[in-house]
């Protein structure tokens, strides 16, 4: 499979109105400018993946890198505006995630708005002073970042789930050109310091007891496509079945599954052989999808990056399972186009990945 999915080593959420306390522990982490009163809070939230394992994939092709998107999944935000836009930026100094939650453990250690790690009182930076190509608050808390590897997402009508394209700042990292701290997910300057209400984001931390840890989705196209003597399927009516399928799988393995194309109506012919024994090959616009079968979240989506294979023995998908939810059911869905025939085949085609 040409996906390969990152989840967060470490998070948290900082607060302007709790400058000292550490939520390094939270479930939930806030991106958010609203006003209590006339008192104005903004908060920002931290994460950091490592990329080593990525980088040395990268060099032995095993892995290779054209889309890189942050995803979080939202859950019960509160008063956003119809429209917005939310940015994200590589953190330029180290920081400690803590062992604090907002309401039920205050703690000062870890990381919070004024400090990279509170208990030590080791600052984000001295008032004013900003390493080569970074910046942040004049005051030097909140964070500080580098502004060159920005990148952003707006919202308009729409569900806060962030799915943002991080792809310059993952090879900044990975390329030595910035050290990797992780990276904050924050409102412009301009929104934190107007008289508006924003509102409060709030996405699943890494601490979540759901299926919704953040994700860096690695994606790329990895389809090969021989065919040696097989003859292409062609028909308009056709059905796609998967064969030397398992219904579970361990985690961090690599699945082969062969899937198969055949004519739903084949012709009669005076042959004496039986026409569906004949396996023909899918054309290079086939495609598969993956859903959690539970909550109908698409893991893998039809794209240029889950394109089925073929060897001289037929169609494949490979499957990446690394870094996935173990302990769950997962749904795989075909998509095919002959000659710009679209079909759909949906036939409840589903594995569990268990825990090695």
């Amino acid at each position: 499979m040409a996906y390969y999915f990152m989840t967060a080593s470490k998070d948290a959420s900082i607060y302007l109105q709790q400058p000292n306390q550490n939520c390094g522990l939270d479930e939930i982490l806030e991106i958010s400018k609203v006003y209590y009163g006339n008192v104005k809070d903004v908060s920002r939230a931290l994460l950091k993946f490592d990329v080593g394992f990525l980088s040395s994939s990268l060099v032995d092709t095993s892995v290779s890198m054209s889309e890189a998107t942050l995803i979080l999944k939202e859950t019960q935000s509160e008063e956003l505006p119809l429209e917005y836009t939310l940015y994200a930026y590589p953190i330029s100094q180290s920081w400690q995630m803590g062992v604090g939650t907002r309401f039920d453990n205050v703690s000062t250690q870890g990381v919070t708005w004024n400090y990279r790690e509170g208990d030590s009182n080791l600052e984000w930076l001295p008032i004013g002073v900003f390493t080569a190509g970074s910046t942040g608050s004049q005051f030097g808390d909140g964070g500080v970042w580098y502004s060159s590897y920005s990148t952003n997402q707006s919202f308009s009508y729409s569900t806060a789930d962030i799915g943002m394209n991080i792809k310059p700042m993952l090879q900044a990292w990975m390329s030595g050109s910035i050290p990797n701290e992780g990276l904050i997910v924050k409102h412009s300057f301009d929104v934190e310091n107007d008289t508006e209400d924003y509102g409060i984001v709030k996405v699943f931390s890494k601490e979540t007891n759901t299926i919704y840890q953040p994700k860096i989705r690695i994606g790329w196209n990895d389809q090969s496509f021989v065919t040696g003597s097989l003859t292409a399927l062609t028909a308009e009516n056709i059905k796609v079945n998967v064969i030397n399928f398992k219904k579970e799988y361990k985690l961090g393995t690599i699945p082969k599954i062969r899937l198969v194309g055949r004519e739903l109506y084949p012709s009669k012919t005076f042959s004496t052989t039986f026409e569906y024994t004949d396996v023909k090959y899918l054309p290079t616009t086939t495609y598969y999808q993956i859903k959690d079968f539970n909550s109908h979240d698409i893991i893998v989506p039809f794209s240029d990056y889950s394109k089925v294979s073929c060897d001289s023995i037929g169609n494949y998908i490979k499957l990446n399972l690394s870094n996935w939810e173990a302990d769950r059911v997962y749904k795989i869905e075909f998509k095919v186009n002959i000659n710009d025939n679209v079909q759909y085949f949906d036939e409840d085609v589903t594995f569990s990945i268990a825990k090695n």
